[in-house]
């Protein structure tokens, strides 16, 4: 366990395969920690693209960091329902208060109907090449779209609206106390 506190904000930095800083979200807010995951909360973040590029997130977000798998999910708050932006990533580590992980360019965006469509498959061939990614490693990233695709098929873990719903009320319930 990373020892960071709940409701402590911390910094996040996508990076890419060559070590390239990508992207940086300007505060998240941890909520919650297990073994196997890392749940944070983006409302109203900033996001900051490397070519200086700022934009605001629109919606609330709960966002999952996993320990073991090569993916993290955002689960956005839409006025419609419950979107999913799923980012094919390594685990994340933790550096000085800031999450950082390796963005693999592959995502999976989720509706709120549960049909999936995944993205950026030409960035990931290019950058693959470009950087030589090794066999294993793109073995790896290809079973973790496939892990995903179940959990997403079965509505598992933070797929099932009702259990992301309930994560959502928990945090704005208690955020007063550590205001």
């Amino acid at each position: 366990m990373s020892n960071l506190a709940p409701y402590k904000k911390i910094l996040i930095h996508a990076y890419k395969h060559n070590g390239q800083l990508y992207r940086i979200w300007n505060s998240a807010i941890v909520f919650k920690e297990t073994d196997d995951y890392l749940v944070v909360i983006n409302d109203n973040v900033t996001v900051t693209e490397v070519n200086g590029r700022k934009w605001k997130a629109n919606e609330p977000a709960v966002w999952i960091f996993y320990k073991k798998n090569w993916f993290n999910v955002i689960c956005m708050f839409k006025d419609y329902g419950i979107n999913y932006y799923c980012n094919i990533a390594s685990p994340y580590i933790i550096e000085d208060e800031t999450l950082k992980y390796i963005d693999y360019d592959l995502d999976v965006k989720v509706f709120n109907d549960g049909s999936y469509k995944i993205l950026d498959l030409k960035d990931f061939n290019r950058n693959r090449i470009e950087w030589s990614y090794p066999h294993t490693m793109i073995d790896i990233i290809w079973n973790e779209v496939d892990t995903l695709k179940k959990l997403i098929k079965k509505r598992k873990d933070f797929f099932d609206h009702i259990n992301l719903e309930n994560i959502w009320f928990e945090f704005n319930n208690k955020k007063h106390i550590y205001s």
